[in-house]
């Protein structure tokens, strides 16, 4: 095969890897058996379901019209952002997320919250609770035998319809979704708790009209022009090395035909 066949079939190859990980990545997931629930069981023991409130305000501090969902599977599978009588999930709008924990272990160790979608670009993460105290970014304490409310308050950033989970990182251990404790563990594990969000509207920044001092209106997902320099500078470059690769080619058969 010759050398610009090559670099064009490893593209395309990447390429095909990306689509295929998008599309087995964006299916909903009721159980997590990457997660060992007995070790899991062995550290954090969920007290109550998550509650979702979505607010459809896209003002803070966060008022007006509410609606709570709670995250348990029922009959018809799990709750969906909108039902009646919601309005519906509007991108820029609101959701507050609380639920509580205990912490089993016998260590005292670092512990973090966190919210997951299989792609994980859905919403942006605006205030995170312990005990009703803001920790920001940074993680917290978890001590041995010690009961914890968790509140995460996040704001949806585009239109899809994804599976929204919660959880708790444990220091050493890992990644542990919310579940109710079933013993005995049944295979895969149990039922995570959360819900459905179906979103519309246009993409929205995660701090749409929100003022941040010193800097003002701040703007995320938008392009960087450093960012949309290297964009270019890569596919400068990719052409430059197939343009590179084909004039090899070239002279390594003009070689064999004077040898």
């Amino acid at each position: 095969m010759r050398h610009p066949s090559i670099a064009l079939a490893v593209a395309i190859g990447l390429m095909m890897t990306g689509v295929l990980a998008f599309a087995t990545g964006a299916r909903a997931h009721e159980q997590e058996t990457s997660v060992d629930w007995e070790v899991a069981y062995a550290n954090i023991r969920v007290l109550a379901a998550p509650v979702y409130t979505h607010y459809t305000t896209q003002t803070l501090p966060l008022g007006g019209t509410r609606f709570a969902y709670t995250g348990v599977i029922g009959s018809n599978g799990y709750p969906t952002i909108p039902t009646l009588p919601d309005p519906g999930l509007a991108t820029g709008d609101y959701i507050n997320i609380t639920w509580s924990f205990r912490y089993v272990a016998g260590n005292t160790v670092r512990g973090d919250l966190f919210w997951i979608t299989r792609l994980g670009l859905d919403f942006g993460t605006v205030g995170r609770y312990i005990n009703y105290q803001w920790i920001g970014a940074s993680s917290f304490e978890l001590v041995p035998n010690t009961q914890y409310t968790a509140t995460l308050i996040i704001r949806s950033i585009q239109p899809t319809v994804r599976h929204l989970h919660v959880g708790v990182s444990v220091q050493n251990v890992g990644n542990i979704p919310a579940a109710p404790t079933t013993l005995p563990i049944p295979p895969g594990g149990p039922i995570l708790y959360g819900l459905f969000t179906d979103a519309h509207g246009p993409v929205v920044e995660p701090l749409q009209g929100v003022n941040v001092a010193p800097f003002g209106n701040l703007e995320l997902i938008a392009p960087w022009p450093w960012a949309v320099a290297s964009v270019f500078g890569q596919i400068i470059l990719g052409f430059a090395f197939i343009g590179i690769m084909y004039w090899y080619a070239r002279w390594e058969r003009k070689r064999g035909v004077k040898a």
